[in-house]
């Protein structure tokens, strides 16, 4: 992708990093076999580990657990990385949630979920994610989403999230 230019108003100085960072921005809808009501909270960090096999966020903030705008929690990465994740919207009567996950050394991502009814309780959820690298590394792994790694991802959401209603327990992966 193309880096984006910047206007400044004024003078100012300007630090250049020594790399051109990635940068991928994905969107994708998925078809969920439930209402929105339903749906909604497994999309969040608690909610996600009835669907997401291995998923086992620590929570830091706020002690209680509950989910709320500000909320922090780490996760544990392939590269043994602690994942840093902050809820940045929360949105239950509308079924939106934004987090920020900061993977240190790596790249950072804002992801957006929003749901909506869709046809005889069923659910659309929209998801972006928006991938920036933070380092060489970072560019590697942020390489590696092209539109059509992005869909095949999301694909394994919705089969993930769809066995998840329909089963009650993580869809196992050997």
């Amino acid at each position: 992708m193309p880096a984006s230019s910047c206007s400044k108003s004024k003078k100012e100085e300007v630090i250049i990093m020594p790399f051109v960072a990635q940068h991928f921005t994905g969107t994708q809808n998925i078809y969920l076999s439930a209402s929105p009501d339903r749906v909604f909270p497994l999309f969040d960090p608690i909610g996600e580990k009835q669907w997401a096999d291995g998923w086992e966020p620590e929570i830091v903030y706020p002690l209680c657990g509950e989910v709320e705008e500000g909320m922090v929690f780490t996760t544990d990465s392939h590269d043994e990385v602690q994942v840093i994740w902050t809820v940045l919207a929360f949105d239950a009567a509308r079924w939106h949630i934004s987090y920020l996950r900061v993977t240190p050394g790596s790249h950072i991502a804002r992801i957006d979920i929003h749901c909506k009814d869709h046809l005889d309780e069923t659910t659309l959820a929209s998801i972006s994610y928006t991938f920036t690298a933070l380092t060489a590394q970072g560019n590697d792994y942020v390489a590696r989403f092209t539109e059509e790694h992005y869909q095949e991802w999301m694909s394994l959401w919705e089969k993930a999230i769809n066995y998840c209603l329909q089963h009650g327990h993580p869809l196992r992966h050997h």
